[in-house]
C-alpha cells in the first residue's frame, strides 16, 4: 500500500462512524448533518486523490500521471459532452425562434404554413384554423374608413384644444 492509502481508509472509517453517531441521535440537527455528510460523500466519492510527501516528494510521478489522465478525460469525454449540450440548446433556441416567428406572422396576418397535425402542409393561410373559412371581401375598405374616422376624431379634438387656449 502507498503511504497515503491509510488516509483514505481512515477517512472512510470516520465517515461511517460519523453516520452511525448521527443515526443514534434522532433530531433536526442530526438529520441536517446527515444530509450534508451524504452530499459531501457523494462529491468526494469519485474524486481522484494522490498522496504526495512534502518532505521526500514521493508521489509526484503519480500526481502528474493523474493530471495527464484528467486532461485526456477532459478532451475525450467532457468537451464532446459539452458540445452536444450546446447543440441541443442551440436547436431548442432555433425551434423556439421559429415558433415565435410563426406566431408573429399569424398575428400580423401573413401567410404561414400549417403544421402537419392541423391540415395539409402544402396549404397556407393567414388566419388561425378556426377562422380559415371566414372571408371578408371589403376588408380593405373598412381599414380606410377606420383610418378616416380616427383622423376626423383627432382633428375635432385638436380644434377643441385650440379653442380653449387663450
Amino acid at each position: 500500500h502507498p503511504p497515503s492509502s491509510f488516509l483514505k481508509q481512515w477517512y472512510q472509517r470516520r465517515v461511517r462512524a460519523f453516520q452511525e453517531a448521527l443515526d443514534a441521535q434522532p433530531s433536526y440537527s442530526s438529520n441536517l448533518s446527515r444530509s450534508m455528510a451524504l452530499v459531501l460523500d457523494e462529491f468526494y466519492k469519485d474524486l481522484r486523490t494522490v498522496g504526495i510527501s512534502a518532505v521526500t516528494g514521493l508521489g509526484c510521478k503519480n500526481f502528474f500521471k493523474e493530471v495527464s489522465s484528467a486532461v485526456k478525460e477532459y478532451y475525450e469525454d467532457y468537451i464532446p459532452h459539452l458540445e452536444e449540450v450546446k447543440r441541443i440548446i442551440e436547436k431548442r433556441k432555433e425551434d423556439e425562434m421559429a415558433n415565435q416567428l410563426k406566431k408573429l406572422k399569424v398575428d400580423r396576418g401573413e401567410e404561414v404554413q400549417l403544421d402537419n397535425n392541423m391540415s395539409d402542409p402544402a396549404e397556407t393561410t393567414n388566419l388561425p384554423p378556426s377562422f380559415s373559412n371566414y372571408n371578408d371581401s371589403d376588408d380593405d375598405n373598412s381599414r380606410e374608413e377606420v383610418q378616416y374616422e380616427d383622423s376626423s376624431v383627432a382633428q375635432k379634438s385638436f380644434d377643441r384644444f385650440l379653442s380653449e387656449v387663450p
